[in-house]
């Protein structure tokens, strides 16, 4: 097979397990257990492991790592410095030692730009996906208000919006 087109199915296969990960119940386990199993085989097998398989490690990385810093940024509605410092601390608790395994998958100066880019791409993700969730919550609750709600990003997290107020809550 051709090496873009490692790139491009392993890109695929990336996206698409991501995508399970997402559709399964209960999907944190499910997630937590992929993810030590790709931090596992990559630190063990590293380079010698076909690039489609390199290539959908690091999807799955950068995946996990938007995922972790989505769990802090809910916290509780906005960015502020305390849903920030969430954001970073869940991803260096959970999302850090996964991403190590680049430094295994990859050689020279790449590796070293793929661990670098996985804090700031996993924040930017995360932090626009809370935004567009918190936005839209509230254009489709401004006439009325609604009590606490699930968030459609992280189910165990919740906002609410009081209509008279202009006030939106939430908490984890």
């Amino acid at each position: 097979m051709k090496t873009g087109t490692q790139i491009g199915v392993g890109m695929l296969a990336g996206v698409t397990l991501a995508a399970v990960f997402e559709l399964v119940p209960d999907h944190g386990i499910s997630a937590l257990i992929g993810m030590g199993m790709v931090a596992m085989v990559g630190l063990a097998v590293g380079q010698r492991l076909p690039l489609l398989v390199r290539v959908m490690f690091t999807v799955l990385i950068f995946y996990f790592g938007a995922t972790m810093a989505l769990v802090g940024r809910t916290m509780e509605p906005g960015l502020t410095r305390y849903t920030f410092g969430w954001a970073l601390n869940c991803f260096a608790i959970m999302a850090l030692w996964p991403a190590l395994a680049l430094l295994r998958l990859w050689i020279g100066g790449l590796r070293i730009a793929l661990l670098v880019a996985v804090l700031p791409a996993s924040l930017a993700l995360a932090f626009a996906v809370a935004g567009i969730e918190e936005t839209l919550f509230v254009q489709k609750h401004k006439e009325t208000g609604i009590g606490p709600t699930a968030r459609w990003t992280v189910s165990n997290h919740w906002l609410s919006y009081d209509a008279q107020t202009g006030k939106l809550n939430g908490s984890d």
